[in-house]
């Protein structure tokens, strides 16, 4: 066999490009701290990337290949061909993103209407009571049980699941009330309308319950929703387990002398046929490329069907392997009784009935399980419990089933929300437990929180105290998420970190608890991540480092710094001797002691000026007036007063320092307030009276313009059309 491999390209990538500062009256150290400060450097050191040096074969090293092949057999692979392929990445425009963000709001919104418009057709008095009509006596005592659990649901729905049936996966377009109308008539219908079918069914039994649906909407980044098209295009093998309209069952194997030629994928097609040629009489039989045991099945030689979490291709394999077991054991004994489906039936039941997801999740008949209902049952728990309840796959209690039926269809459990009410709930914590996974795809929670603000007050109305309570378990859910596998997982997570994953300016303290371990990684909670600050850091803050504090990190000094940057960095009071930056934590400062005013004098630094980086900054004894041209007025009334320096404004790789307002002592607030009101209308009358005066200057200029026209044109009009006549 003859192979090549490449070598990685690493692209190098640069030093940040830092500004280059040029600051007037020594403040350049300043404008650097400014510009360099934690909160502004969000980006991860790359030195944790591991890369691996390849070699690509030569010409002689091929020929050696060759000379070893076995039987003459060779396989080769084109190395030019797989590095002229390779495509640039390319990343969105900043007006893709806020397009692709638009879209995303508008098709929540949309989807959040479409579950208030089903939540009401439930409601609906004549769809209840038809629904009564058709339900069986013996099930009409569900509703009188005092205590009410999911053990007592479960007759409930499997009534409904063997007379409601689903017929399409896309719901059409009627609506709602008609779509529930014709699916109680027929018995068929979308998920959606069989899903509100069963709620509306609760709710005529008088059982708090509430429609619950998956809004499965367009993705925040630009294209991925294309992205995602084309990667189901090519995973045909995979799109042929969750596509196909019913079950997956391996065909049986026979020896055959005549060996065909046939494409990869052609060949794992042969894995799996429908399941209606298990009821046939005649059961089909498939040549395989290569002869095999009859009691061995088939290998499987694909690493995406064989994905963390796929829990319904899993259940779909071992039926396959079962059925193809049974069949190939028939042939092998030459039986020819055509009783073949009828023993095959039961184990198809058999298997249907096991305990798992239903084998009609993620069939191209029903699709991804995204609509379903919540019915509160007192007697699940001392203060009672949310029971999901699928009645289209026949599911009670499922909840913990949820993400892996999803998962197996490729929809993701972004947004769960429970509509009662006519109101809405984000129920997304109850069925997401690895959260991590959803929160970058979904939308800022300030602005999700404020459209469900009073639709959640409506659903709060419809439950009463029961929305309380579970929000309290909401918010559990949230604080116990099981830790991650994956280290990856840590890079953004809520709740916990790897030191990894720690960023320039942060840094572990204290180190600990160690809540568990993640490929070797000692895994610690958020909450011990601190965020570090330069002296000059704190001090913005309000804060000053205590005397004989040890830095709690130091970051070395870049060698790429260009010579701007170096003369800048000397005059840094912020580094050591070496250039290096120190960095102190908040448990080392204490609150910022500055001197105070004393005899109408503020206190200024070596400068002579303050520096207010907000308002705890302020000597005590001071004001800081922000108002424009009160400098003026402060020296015209003799008082002592300081600018005030607010921070810095880059231009063009320049920092310049802003200056806003002036200090000044409090007692001498009002009187300056005073006579700057005063001077401001002075100010307003003077630039009143230069306009008047202006604008009659204008006016009069007008008019002697209008005056000296008209007398040109009495003098000279006449004589100028009487030669033009002569002409």
């Amino acid at each position: 066999m003859e192979g090549g491999s490449t070598d990685i390209e690493k692209n190098p990538v640069g030093p940040t490009g830092g500004n280059d500062t040029a600051d007037p009256e020594s403040y350049s150290r300043d404008a650097t701290e400014y510009a360099f400060s934690p909160a502004k450097d969000d980006d991860v050191d790359d030195d944790d990337c591991e890369w691996e040096n390849g070699s690509i074969p030569t010409l002689s090293s091929m020929k050696d290949f060759q000379e070893d092949s076995v039987d003459g057999v060779s396989v080769e692979f084109d190395v030019s061909n797989c590095l002229t392929k390779r495509k640039p990445a390319k990343r969105a425009t900043a007006e893709e993103k806020d397009v692709a963000e638009f879209v995303h709001k508008a098709h929540l919104l949309c989807l959040l209407g479409r579950g208030r418009l089903v939540d009401s057709a439930c409601d609906d008095p004549l769809i209840q009571a038809s629904l009564l009509s058709l339900l069986p006596t013996s099930l009409l005592k569900i509703a009188d049980s005092p205590t009410l659990t999911a053990s007592n649901l479960s007759p409930l729905v499997s009534w409904f699941h063997n007379n409601f049936h689903v017929r399409s996966p896309i719901a059409a377009e009627t609506p709602c009330h008609l779509a529930l109308a014709s699916t109680l008539e027929t018995r068929e219908g979308s998920p959606e309308a069989v899903a509100a079918l069963s709620v509306a069914l609760f709710r005529a039994l008088n059982l708090t319950t509430r429609f619950v649906s998956i809004l499965d909407v367009a993705s925040l980044k630009p294209d991925a929703d294309k992205s995602e098209s084309v990667t189901e295009v090519g995973s045909k093998r995979l799109k042929d387990v969750f596509g196909s309209s019913t079950l997956m069952v391996a065909g049986p194997s026979c020896s055959s002398e005549r060996t065909e030629k046939s494409s990869p994928d052609k060949s794992r097609k042969r894995l799996f046929e429908s399941r209606d040629s298990l009821t046939t009489d005649e059961p089909k039989l498939e040549m395989s490329e290569t002869p095999t045991e009859t009691s061995e099945p088939l290998p499987v030689k694909s690493e995406e069907l064989k994905r963390k979490g796929d829990v319904e291709f899993q259940m779909q394999l071992e039926m396959a392997m079962s059925a193809t077991a049974i069949e190939s054991c028939k042939i092998s004994t030459a039986s020819e009784s055509p009783s073949t489906s009828s023993n095959l039936t039961p184990l198809s039941k058999r298997l249907k009935k096991s305990n798992g997801i239903s084998t009609a999740i993620g069939s191209k008949k029903v699709g991804a399980p995204l609509y379903w209902a919540e019915v509160f049952c007192s007697g699940e728990n001392l203060t009672g419990k949310w029971v999901h309840v699928d009645a289209v796959n026949a599911i009670v209690d499922g909840e913990h089933k949820v993400e892996a039926a999803a998962a197996a269809c490729k929809k993701s459990l972004r947004y769960v929300v429970a509509f009662a009410g006519n109101g809405a709930k984000d129920v997304t914590r109850r069925y997401c437990t690895k959260w991590y996974k959803v929160a970058s795809s979904r939308i800022n929670s300030i602005w999700w929180d404020a459209v469900l603000a009073p639709l959640k007050e409506l659903e709060s109305g419809a439950n009463g105290a029961r929305s309380s309570l579970e929000d309290i378990e909401l918010q559990t859910r949230a604080l116990t998420e099981p830790l991650p596998t994956n280290q990856q997982a840590y890079r953004n997570h809520h709740l916990y970190v790897i030191e990894r994953w720690v960023k320039k300016y942060q840094i572990l303290y204290p180190k600990g608890p160690v809540l568990g371990f993640c490929s070797g990684h000692a895994v610690y909670p958020r909450t011990c991540v601190q965020t570090l600050h330069t002296k000059q850091g704190w001090l913005r803050e309000g804060l000053q480092v205590k005397d004989a504090e040890v830095p709690a990190k130091v970051l070395k000094r870049s060698q790429k710094c260009s010579k701007e940057e170096d003369a800048d960095d000397d005059d840094n009071g912020e580094e050591d001797h070496q250039g290096n930056t120190v960095l102190y934590g908040k448990w080392q400062t204490e609150p910022l002691v500055l001197p105070r005013a004393v005899n109408g004098i503020v206190p200024k630094n070596e400068r002579g000026r303050v520096d207010v980086w907000s308002e705890k900054c302020l000597p005590p004894g001071t004001v800081h007036l922000r108002l424009p041209r009160v400098v003026h007025v402060a020296r015209r009334l003799g008082i002592d007063f300081a600018h005030a320096f607010v921070g810095f404004e880059f231009k063009n790789g320049q920092s310049f320092p802003v200056f806003e307002g002036i200090v000044v002592c409090t007692e001498f607030k009002d009187a300056v307030l005073q006579a700057y009101l005063e001077e401001e209308e002075r100010r307003e009358s003077e630039e009143k009276r230069k306009n008047e005066a202006q604008a009659l200057s204008k006016w009069y200029q007008l008019l002697s313009s209008i005056i000296t026209r008209q007398r040109l044109n009495n003098a000279y009009g006449d004589g100028e059309s009487f030669s033009e006549s002569d002409k």
